[in-house]
């Protein structure tokens, strides 16, 4: 089965689940705590701010440059 990634909330010591969905009695799932929130969506942001850049935008377009065809 595939990772499938929910986000919860701290209530009375326990995480509640934001939004819905439904899972077998018994599932067992990981818990990973998001200390620094903040500083993660930084990181994201300058991920994306170098991923964007006119210099790596030469590997736009790789399959042609390289000749790989999309199928």
């Amino acid at each position: 089965m595939a990772d499938t990634r929910y986000k919860g909330i701290v209530r009375n010591r326990l995480v509640v689940p934001i939004g819905e969905f439904s899972l077998p009695d018994g599932t067992i799932v990981d818990i990973v705590i998001s200390e620094d929130t903040e500083w993660a969506m930084m990181s994201h942001q300058a991920f994306a701010e170098d991923w964007e850049s006119d210099e790596d935008s030469v590997y736009d377009n790789w399959r042609e440059h390289y000749g790989v065809s999309a199928g």
